[in-house]
Parts: C-alpha cells; structure tokens; sequence
C-alpha cells in the first residue's frame, strides 16, 4: 500500500467500505484550526452522537514516526475539548460517601437533569473545603456541569435564589461506614480503619478484581457486597479461600452452581499475576497502571519492591516525592495484608 499520511488512509478505508467520520478533514494553520472547531461545537447537539472536542493528528507518518508516543499517547495527536454542558438543578440532599483508600467524598443529590443528552441525579463535591469555600447548602438552586462531558460536578451555587429554608452540610466527626475516628489528609477527611471498613474493603476489591488488575470475572457488584456482608472476604487474601464456602454458596439466592463454578475458575487463574499487574491491584494511592509498570521494570520482583525506602525511589526518573511517600506509607503501615495476600500467589517476575 502507498498510503503516507492520515487523510489518504481514511480515504481508502472509505473507499473499501468502512465507516468514517464525515467531519474528518486536512487543515492547515491555526486560524483556520480554530475556525472549524467553532463550527463543529455549534453542531455538536445536531450530531447523533456524542463527542465532547476534536483529535487534532498530525498527518504525514512520517512526521507520527519521528513525533513517537510517551506511556499511553502519541505526541503526535492532541484533544482540543469542547467547553462542558452545564445545566441548573436543586441540591435534594448530601452524602458521604467512603472511598476505597479511606477519603470521605461529599456527593450533591440533585433533581434529575438533563444535560447533554445524559440524565444527571449527582454531582460531587470534591471535599469538605470546598462545600466551605462554596458555601454550599441543602436546597440550594445550583449550576451543574460534566467535567470533560463525564463527571457532573457542581460549579456555582445562585445564592440570590434562596429562601430561607436552605440547610447547611454536617460533615461528620466519624466514618459513616464503620463510625471510626476521621483524620485529616491535605484537604480529604479520612477513615483509618483500612480493611475494618466496610466501605473500604468493599471499594479494595472492586479495584482489585478489575480488568486492568487481577482480571478476576464473576466478582460483580452485588455479589462482592455479598461477600463481604457475610464475612467472607475481610481481607485480599480471603478472595483465594473461597472455595471453602462453596456449599454455602451454592444456597444462595442468585448464586447459580455454573455462576460459582466459572468465578472459583477464574480465582484460580488469576494466581500467576504479572508483577505489574499485582503492584496495580494493590490500590496504592497515587499508582496508577503506568507507575505500576515502571515499578515493576525497576525492581524486577516483588520483594526488591516491597523493601525498597523512599531514596532507592526517588532515584526512577518517573517518582516524585509525593509518590514516593505514598508508597512507602502503603507498604509500611500495609492496610491490605501483602505477605498473607503474596502467599496465595505465584508472581511472574
């Protein structure tokens, strides 16, 4: 094929009866960029899908070639975002909802609204400084918008519509899972009953199980709080025991003996964890899969990782100090039992 630049590929596709976005197009200056990115967000609601900005790619190979990529993304593509849809609806009610690394996070229920095309119910609120800075209250007529087009958050509330009958946030004095003492940490109230937390540990293996982590099938939501309501998964370690409570599954309600049979399977093959994939699952504050892959091509094995110090870290290229520390913290005060967790595990180096 002598195809040497983006918009000669999709013509070919084009022609060999592939779908392409009418909108694509070669254009040259910036001016002229920004012209087009106008016209296309003026159209936006008119298309029937939805996009939420343009993918600007450079269109000669040779220039993608030499441009190259860093971790998950091409240096030689870039997403221009279109400004959010907002929308205006009443704050019903606030929650508090525990996270999986312990950080209490306020969430506004509002009256349903739609924006942009996507019924809204809720809208976070970040942390308790910023419901303070805000001034935020129960009842509040406020203006919502979806970050990037996919997270609603609450960006202003209309003070000058109150009347009086609006109510102030209590922010809690204990977790409002597991009532334990709350600390401080940078601007997030946080629960430090780790595992002990319902919350927590349910919020652990969600992230766990994960496709990008152990990859464990079967493990939905409401069979994971199941689980752990019954006490059958109060640590990460737990998850590999299972099949000690098989009979008692199995007369269950919505546990089906293929169901049971398919999630032991796929416990079973998740015990030869890449070593990247097992750091990722851990749920260390901050390590997201990049990271995970970097540990993991540094340290080689689990153990160098596991006793590594926070100098050995800051000498990798891509580990600042607040990283650092998180990890160190994670793998110090270890909120999740790493060696019972490593003992049911045969991890490839």
């Amino acid at each position: 094929m002598e195809i040497k630049n983006q918009a000669n590929y999709l013509q070919q596709l084009s022609e060999w009866g592939f779908k392409t976005n009418p909108f694509n197009k070669t254009i040259k200056g910036i001016k002229n960029l920004m012209k087009n990115y106008h016209e296309i967000e003026k159209k936006r609601n008119e298309i029937d899908f939805d996009i939420d900005g343009i993918v600007y790619k450079i269109n000669s190979f040779d220039l993608q070639k030499r441009l190259g990529n860093v971790a998950n993304s091409p240096r030689w593509a870039i997403a221009h975002k279109f400004s959010a849809n907002k929308g205006i609806s009443k704050i019903l009610n606030i929650e508090i909802q525990v996270g999986r690394t312990g950080a209490l996070t306020p969430v506004a229920k509002i009256k349903p609204i739609n924006i942009g095309g996507v019924v809204v119910s809720n809208a976070t609120l970040h942390n308790e400084d910023e419901i303070i800075r805000k001034d935020i209250r129960i009842g509040d007529m406020v203006v919502v918008e979806r970050a990037g087009d996919v997270i609603p958050q609450l960006v202003k509330v209309n003070k000058e519509l109150r009347s009086g009958d609006e109510t102030p946030v209590k922010i809690p004095d204990k977790c409002p899972s597991c009532e334990s003492e709350l600390f401080l940490d940078g601007p997030f109230l946080k629960c430090g009953a780790g595992m002990k937390c319902k919350k927590q540990l349910f919020g652990f293996f969600e992230h766990f199980v994960s496709r990008k982590a152990m990859n464990i099938e079967g493990l939905g939501y409401k069979i994971n709080k199941t689980l752990i309501n019954l006490g059958y998964m109060k640590s990460a370690a737990d998850l590999f025991r299972l099949k000690k409570y098989e009979s008692e599954l199995k007369s269950l309600e919505g546990f089906g003996e293929k169901s049971i049979e398919n999630l032991f399977q796929s416990i079973e093959s998740s015990r030869e964890p890449s070593l990247a994939m097992f750091i990722y699952s851990l749920g260390i504050p901050e390590v997201g899969e990049t990271t995970a892959s970097s540990l993991a091509r540094y340290f080689k094995t689990f153990s160098n990782f596991k006793n590594t110090n926070l100098d050995e870290l800051l000498q990798m290229d891509n580990i600042g100090d607040i990283v650092a520390q998180k990890i160190i913290n994670f793998l110090s005060t270890d909120p999740i039992g790493i060696d019972d967790l490593v003992n049911e595990l045969s991890i490839k180096d």
